[in-house]
């Protein structure tokens, strides 16, 4: 392979296959091969309406998403430069950026997102590329704050990529039988490495990538699962957060003592529970960008992971050494790629030489890296620290931060720390477990320390870091140390937050987004329980400055879709229900026509004065569509089985029966009105609808009181938008008669269900303006049936 270019027709053979998935809170979009291809082409006739062409320079500035690979690839295809610019950098920093390259339009996501609506063109060109011409301008801002551009040709990177390819190749039938093989990149593709996990090397495994926006570890852990991912593409950070996750949801009993074959099965059976939280496909991380932690390499492994270390840099192309999934040694950073040569000059830094070398070389070729590193006798590579990063002492020895720091987060206690130069002395900076702890309570660990390091690796100086993480690089998320160092000089300023101005009247949807904020500063999944109670400004202050750690729960599950429970539902829908519910309450139905419009999944949005609503709504529609219904109902109702301490033991199994049988004959699920659980109601709703159920909600929350129709919450707008599938009202009429609110037994009469138009939402509609849109229709088919039975 010579030019990127040679991978475009690959689209093409692989066509139905899966290339893509872009995995988002309530929503998750698939691509194939074919469809990539054809979004591939709309994005090159982007390029010709902004008159782009070779030799210009575009800038992408946007999160992961399928359009970032189409609009890479269509710049590929027509010579147009890329400038890839993370999407967490600044306004002010993209500006210089795009000063600095020349860019000459900048694809954010609003462009992407216009671009996404643009028809796909599978016919279109491909310019004839050259080895030599630029591919992309990649800026990084490693640890040391300004940016820098590195140019990558073709030649550079396809240097690089070679050797994967033939590697791949001689493993490629042998993978067969595990496709789809699906890599969930959560590197930035604007990173070299996120790249290379992202575009490059899925279409080489002819198998999928998948993107996600959502980082904190609940999310990561369940995406995995509910994705069927095969392997993670991470920095070592997420390995970290990781950790804690799987160590709060799950006990974990120390790792057997077998090695080999019998080793890996041990591992498999004793921490069978895990393997089944992450998904039985998952397998392996692919580690790069910073450094890995001994340990929690080893901790991994001994749950029966693989851990693939490699090192590389963006100068590079970016792959220097990687460890070969099937001969990893526990440490390593692998052994150099064939075409690129390491060695360790004498004050230990490591040294690149290669085909791929993007960066400034010596006059010799040798890309001096900045890193330290070893070489043992089987040319395996080691790190050891950045060279910038060592601490010389007073007494001119050298310390290397990370050394000191593996032994300092081994401490019970320590979540994390970070060791840097003050006044020439080792300064430990300490983020505890427990946020509540004293200043006091950091001196026995800081002995305890001490006892284990070298004396000239010892602490002289230490302090509580006062929020939830050190500040990190965007792309790698290591920490920048000089930053670190700067702010505990300065002395660190108190970390602030400003809540909303009225608690107590936000809705549980503003509730749900203010979770997801603050979550993502903290990078914990946070109680909802807990985080409900909070009222007050006050409360919400409190909260945020000390928020409670979310304890894993048993979520939904997902049995009334097994084959055995819908056959069951199917011949008791058919048999019993229906035939029953038609021969007690006379049904008639209106508007089946506009079924034929739309496929599943849809939502239907209906009135509520009856229980007996959800037994006229599966009466009503025909079996295809019956076996795809998925009612909510309100948790409320079943709060004895989900508060059992509160209530007596009989009113406990009751409601444990009734709960069961709801799921079982209807596949009905549960959705919280209050606060609490609102979220993780809103992403099981996300998960029926992936697989093609169609939920069956109530927006005015309860049932009428009266008959007539009430205000619709906002939550049914937000399925609306975020799920992006269209809803069908219905208008349930007559059941108010026959079994109102405070009627134990129904009597006899009429009952007719009114379906109307489905309507859809844009991404950007207002949740509050989507509900009452619903309202409307569902009030106009109110006045539509009152016409028609006057």
């Amino acid at each position: 392979m010579k030019t990127l270019s040679e991978l475009l027709p690959e689209f093409r053979r692989l066509g139905s296959r899966e290339a893509m998935r872009w995995v988002r809170p309530y929503r998750t979009e698939t691509v194939t091969y074919e469809q990539l291809y054809g979004r591939i082409g709309a994005c090159a006739s982007f390029l010709d309406s902004q008159g782009l062409g070779r030799g210009s320079r575009l800038m992408i500035w946007a999160e992961n998403r399928p359009e970032w690979a189409a609009l890479f690839w269509a710049c590929v295809a027509r010579g147009v430069q890329v400038v890839p610019v993370d999407f967490r950098f600044s306004e002010d920093l993209a500006a210089r950026i795009r000063k600095e390259s020349g860019a000459r339009l900048i694809a954010d996501d609003a462009v992407l997102d216009s671009i996404a609506a643009r028809a796909p063109a599978s016919d279109f060109s491909i310019i004839r590329s050259d080895p030599d011409d630029i591919v992309e301008i990649l800026y990084t801002s490693g640890t040391t704050g300004e940016p820098k551009g590195i140019v990558h040709r073709h030649r550079h990177l396809c240097a690089n990529l070679e050797p994967f390819e033939r590697e791949i190749q001689r493993y490629r039938k042998w993978a067969r039988p595990f496709q789809p093989i699906r890599i969930l990149d959560l590197l930035p593709l604007s990173h070299m490495f996120g790249q290379s996990m992202g575009l490059f090397i899925p279409v080489f495994l002819e198998g999928a990538v998948a993107f996600t926006s959502e980082l904190h570890p609940g999310v990561i852990l369940r995406a995995t699962r509910a994705n069927r991912i095969s392997v993670i593409a991470a920095a070592p950070r997420v390995l970290e957060v990781l950790q804690q996750e799987v160590r709060r949801q799950f006990r974990l009993p120390p790792p057997p003592r077998a090695r080999g074959i019998a080793g890996v099965a041990a591992r498999w059976w004793k921490y069978r529970r895990v393997h089944s939280g992450l998904g039985w496909k998952f397998w392996a991380f692919v580690v790069g960008g910073a450094r890995l932690d001994p340990q929690l390499e080893e901790f991994w492994s001994n749950l029966g992971f693989a851990v693939i270390q490699g090192y590389g840099l963006t100068e590079a192309s970016p792959v220097v050494a990687v460890n070969h999934p099937l001969s990893a040694k526990r440490g390593s950073l692998g052994t150099p790629v064939p075409g690129q040569e390491v060695r360790i000059a004498p004050d230990g830094e490591i040294l690149v030489r290669g085909a791929s070398i993007a960066g400034a070389a010596d006059d010799e070729g040798w890309l001096h890296t900045g890193d330290l590193g070893e070489l043992d006798a089987e040319g395996r590579l080691y790190f050891r620290g950045r060279k910038k990063d060592m601490i010389v002492t007073s007494e001119g020895l050298n310390v290397i931060p990370e050394d000191v720091e593996a032994v300092l987060n081994r401490l019970p206690g320590v979540r994390d720390s970070a060791v840097v130069s003050i006044d020439d002395q080792v300064h430990a900076a300490f983020i505890l477990q427990d946020p509540n702890a004293r200043a006091e309570d950091i001196e026995p660990l800081v002995k305890e320390a001490n006892e284990r390091l070298e004396t000239h690796q010892r602490i002289r100086r230490w302090s509580v870091w006062p929020n939830s993480d050190f500040p990190r690089t965007a792309s790698t998320l290591k920490v920048r140390r000089g930053e670190v160092a700067e702010i505990i000089r300065k002395g660190p300023p108190e970390a602030t937050w400003t809540p909303p101005p009225d608690p107590a009247g936000m809705s549980s949807l503003e509730r749900v987004e203010l979770l997801a904020e603050l979550e993502a500063r903290h990078g914990i999944e946070i109680d909802e329980e807990a985080f409900s109670r909070a009222t007050t400004v006050e409360d919400l202050k409190r909260f945020a400055s000390r928020p409670v750690e979310a304890q894993a729960i048993a979520e939904v599950s997902h049995w009334p879709m097994t084959f055995p429970a819908r056959l069951f539902r199917r011949i008791f829908q058919r048999a019993v229900a229906a035939p029953l519910f038609q021969r007690y309450l006379p049904l008639t139905a209106t508007g089946l026509e506009n079924l034929a419009s739309v496929a599943p999944p849809v939502i239907f949005a209906a009135n509520h004065t009856s229980h007996l609503d959800t037994p006229a709504v599966f009466t009503a529609l025909p079996p295809f569509w019956r076996a795809r219904i998925a009612p909510a109902m309100g948790t409320e109702h079943f709060r004895p089985m989900f508060e059992p301490s509160r209530f007596p033991a009989n009113q406990v199994w009751n409601c444990r029966f009734q709960y069961m049988l709801a799921r079982l004959l209807y596949n009905a699920y549960p959705l919280p009105q209050d606060a609490a659980g609102v979220r993780r109601a809103l992403a099981y709703t996300a998960d029926l609808v992936q697989r093609g159920y169609c939920p069956l909600v109530f927006p005015e929350g309860r049932r009428s009181p009266d008959g007539r129709l009430e205000r619709f919450r906002p939550g049914v707008g937000m399925m609306a938008v975020r799920l992006n599938v269209p809803v069908v009202p219905l208008y349930i009429d007559g059941l108010f008669d026959v079994f109102p609110t405070g009627r134990s037994w129904p009597t006899r009469g009429p009952v007719h269900v009114a379906i109307g138009p489905p309507l859809t939402f844009a991404d950007d509609h207002r949740y509050e303006d989507a509900a009452r849109a619903l309202e409307e229709a569902v009030a106009r088919l109110r006045a539509s049936n009152c016409e028609l039975r006057i």
